[in-house]
């Protein structure tokens, strides 16, 4: 074998060996130096990040409760405006304002927060799979799918957030205005309740056979022929269909029940004690941000069941005991 050692010259004159290169090269663990564990789950991913994004939740929740009193602020403004008074608007003009710079700085923040947590996990993800002797192209079909964890954070959570705002916050509002008002919208929690049941087991059949799909796409672009490539992409397209149309009509049959609410709860308050333009502003958009909350379910529904079917493709294989 030849050495690899070099001579070299002190600044005294004096020559030595230097056996550096003798050494093999060590390799790097790539995966212990990322803080985020090669079977991707969300708790995991959560404790090994929870003092970011519980920051950008922190700022999420400021958010809106700005939001959520954005109504009553504007009826008061529309009321005072009628009376010759300003009070109500400059209070409308300090919450918008308010609720403008903490929503940008959050979007700001949180956009940081959140591609530096999806490189930690892509990374701690295919060092893993590869470690496993996992298909390349299946390694990097899961990476992608690996995405939707982070987005899970990103932006279902704050949707999440953001609809039991809507939901707990406008109920609780509608209350201040008229107790009567909450069985009103509270009668929409059945149907909604029953009909995401059925939609969530639907989505998880759905979303098992576009993830087969998508592992299966680098096979059909290798093999190049035009047959294989437009089978996998009118398969994708399938599943698809499949899935939006199954959104489409939970949509289509919740809105029968949205009808209902929205003129029960109006034509009860406003043909009861002479409401003020202002409160009858307020609550009308108060029934519509309970109505928004209810609306964001599906969405959620569906991201759960995509990451359900991710993380059983995620885990490995179980050894068989005998």
């Amino acid at each position: 074998m030849h050495s690899t050692a070099t001579t070299r010259r002190t600044p005294g004159g004096s020559m030595f060996r230097d056996r550096t290169a003798d050494r093999a090269p060590q390799p790097v663990n790539v995966a212990a130096s990322v803080a985020v564990p090669a079977e991707p789950a969300l708790r995991e991913i959560f404790r090994a990040h929870r003092g970011r994004i519980l920051f950008t939740y922190a700022l999420f929740n400021i958010e809106n409760l700005l939001r959520l009193a954005q109504p009553l602020v504007l009826g008061l403004a529309i009321d005072g405006l009628l009376k010759s008074s300003y009070w109500g608007l400059g209070t409308f003009v300090a919450q918008h304002l308010a609720h403008l710079l903490v929503g940008t700085f959050r979007k700001a923040y949180d956009t940081r927060a959140f591609t530096a947590i999806y490189s930690e996990l892509a990374t701690g993800l295919v060092v893993g799979q590869r470690g496993r002797q996992v298909e390349v192209s299946r390694v990097a079909a899961r990476s992608a799918l690996s995405r939707e964890y982070v987005e899970f954070f990103e932006q279902y959570v704050p949707l999440l957030i953001r609809a039991l705002y809507s939901i707990v916050g406008a109920l609780v509002m509608l209350g201040v205005y008229d107790w009567t008002l909450i069985p009103f919208c509270t009668l929409l929690v059945v149907p909604a309740a029953l009909l995401n049941v059925a939609y969530g087991r639907r989505m998880l059949q759905y979303s098992g056979g576009l993830h087969d799909q998508f592992e299966n796409e680098v096979d059909a672009i290798g093999d190049g022929g035009a047959p294989r490539v437009r089978d996998h992409y009118d398969a994708l397209a399938r599943w698809r269909i499949r899935m939006s149309d199954a959104e489409a009509t939970n949509f289509a049959l919740m809105e029968v029940f949205v009808l209902a609410a929205i003129v029960g709860a109006l034509v009860h308050f406003c043909t009861s004690d002479s409401p003020r333009p202002g409160e009858i502003f307020a609550v009308f958009r108060y029934v519509l941000m309970f109505i928004m909350g209810l609306d964001v379910v599906p969405r959620l529904v569906q991201q759960l069941s995509r990451l359900r079917d991710i993380g059983r493709r995620m885990r490995p294989p179980q050894s068989c005991q005998k």
